[in-house]
This record gives structure tokens, sequence and C-alpha cells, in this order.
């Protein structure tokens, strides 16, 4: 079982105060229960208040918490989806933001992963490839394309300046590499993100759903070292950290291991000395297995089974309090 937007379930605080008002109303109707005693007996009166309290709010609680769950969109199992696609679109997502500066990776976290990115497309030369930049924002820089010279000319000049926007928001990467895939191509569609991992901003559940939902694997190549390293300015000295100390970059592995699983994609290190030759074989294999098998497999979102009982229990809730119970008066 997977829940595609977890975030959501930060919904289910909601039933702190609600509880909390519902023990409040509890009591302090059982308090007015003694203006009730010309029309029925006391202990008459308090039983069918309180039975009546107890379901309705337990009903009242189940339409919550399975209104959570719908809207966290809860997916277990998978269905067979049509593949009919050929060809392979690429689209490269490469972290711009200051921390790749660091050296950590010789000669610097960008300039390893440029070279990745490089010797990846010419070991592809029949896909079509595409480069989005980001860093707090993201933007295309060169569009889908066949024409492995304009992307070469384009990563002579990548680099921080190329986004304004500062920060480093994985979300804002992934987002618009989707964008850059028209879903109606007929080619086979993937994501390589290289990147240390470190978002200072952004929730990548999102676009992870999304992802999930088109069949895009999400290839992550970790640039950069869980030691981590300084971090460089213009004149050589290494960004302060705000107390004045030198601030040290820690590539994230977890994040890019989180974003590979969950897309069907695969994650890699970039220090690994066949990083190239595996990068390309599984973006290869990922095309030709989906070509040969003729369709993928999606998960089963079972919004509607969550949201059907929260329905039912909200109705159930509202007919406890209008509807009389015989054998209590």
């Amino acid at each position: 079982m997977t829940v595609e937007s977890p975030r959501v379930l930060m919904g289910f605080l909601i039933l702190v105060p609600v509880i909390a008002l519902q023990v409040r109303a509890f009591l302090k109707g059982r308090s007015e229960i003694a203006l009730l005693g010309a029309i029925w007996s006391h202990d008459t009166t308090v039983r069918l208040y309180t039975v009546k309290w107890f379901f309705s709010s337990f009903v009242f609680d189940v339409f919550l918490v399975f209104a959570v769950l719908a809207a966290a969109d809860v997916t277990w199992g998978e269905r067979p989806v049509e593949e009919d696609r050929s060809g392979l679109d690429v689209v490269i997502a490469l972290d711009v933001s200051h921390s790749m500066l660091a050296r950590d990776i010789e000669p610097s976290r960008l300039e390893r992963a440029v070279g990745v990115v490089r010797a990846m497309t010419r070991q592809l030369p029949a896909a079509r490839t595409a480069l989005v930049a980001f860093k707090g924002a993201a933007v295309t820089v060169t569009p889908l394309t066949e024409d492995g010279n304009s992307l070469e000319v384009v990563l002579d000049g990548v680099g921080p300046g190329l986004v304004s926007a500062p920060g480093t928001n994985i979300e804002q990467g992934l987002s618009e590499a989707l964008r850059t895939l028209p879903e109606a191509s007929f080619a086979h569609r993937a994501i390589v993100l290289l990147s240390d991992g470190e978002a200072l901003g952004g929730d990548v559940d999102g676009p992870i759903a999304e992802l999930r939902r088109r069949g895009i694997p999400v290839m992550t190549v970790m640039t950069g070292t869980t030691a981590g390293s300084t971090i460089p300015t213009s004149d050589g000295t290494p960004v302060l950290d705000r107390d004045g100390r030198p601030a040290i970059s820690r590539a994230d592995p977890l994040t890019l291991e989180r974003i590979a699983t969950r897309t069907g994609g695969a994650f890699f290190d970039v220090a690994s000395p066949d990083l190239v030759a595996e990068l390309s074989g599984s973006l290869s294999r990922f095309a030709v297995i989906r070509g040969r098998e003729g369709f993928r497999l999606v998960p089963r979102r079972r919004y509607r089974l969550f949201l059907g009982v929260a329905i039912v229990a909200l109705l159930a809730s509202s007919a406890v309090r209008v509807v009389r119970w015989r054998g209590i008066v």
C-alpha cells in the first residue's frame, strides 16, 4: 500500500479539536438534561442522550478519517495499461544550485554532472533529449530534440547563474521536467535527475504521484558525498553559515532513492566508475522492455472506496441525531 500524498495525512490532526469539541458538547448537554425532567424521566433522558452522542460522534469521526484517506490518494495493487509506444524521450533535470559547486567530487559536483550528461547522450544517439535546469525555480533550457550538438553547446554555459531564484527545489525541477514531456508523445518517456539531493524547499510527493500515474520513471544520480564539503564563492573563499563558519553541504541519498524507487526508476552514485554505462543501459532496457510487453503497470487508486465510506459515515452521523430510537424512549 502506498500513500501518494502523505502530507495530506496531517489532516488527521483535525480529530484532536473535533473530539475535544464533541466532549465539551456532551458535558454541556448532560448538564442541561435536568430541564427535560418534566417530559421524560432523568435516567431515560441521560441514556438516550449518551447513546446518541456516542454513536453520532463516533461515525462523524469515521467520516473525517476516511475523508482524509481519500484525499491522501491511497493506492495498493497494480493494473495493466496498454502502452503503444516506440523510441525514447529523456528529460535531464540538472541541479544548478550553489551547493553543486562543492568539490567533494572532483572537479566539482556540477562539472562531474555535466560530464555524465555529455557521455550519456552520446550513448543514446537515437533518443530525443531535453535539458531542465533548476535551483529555487526551474527552466527548460532546451526542449526535446534529436540534435545532440545543441545540447552540447548549452552545457558549456550551465551554472548557478542560469536560474535566478535562490535555494534548491527538486519539486520544481521534476514538475518542469513533466511539463517538458508531452503526454501525447508516442515515445517512451523517462527523466534523469542529477542533484546532490539537498532540498531547501518544495515537496516532491506531488510530482511523484503524477510520474507514477503517467508511468514515467526517474533515474536519480547523486552528485556529492554524504561527508560533504564547503561551497566556494566566486573568489574561492567558502560560503559561511549564520555563525560565520564555513557551511558544509552534504549529499542526501535518501531523497533521491525515494524518488527513484517510487517512480520505478533507479538510483545511481556519480562516483561509480561504470555510471554512464549503467545509466544508459537502464534507459535503453526500459524502452526495450516496455516496447516488447506492450503495456505498463500503474497503481490502483482506492480513493473511491474511502470516499464512499466517508459519505456513508456522514449520513449515518446525521441519521443517528434525527431518527427516533424505539425501546429507548
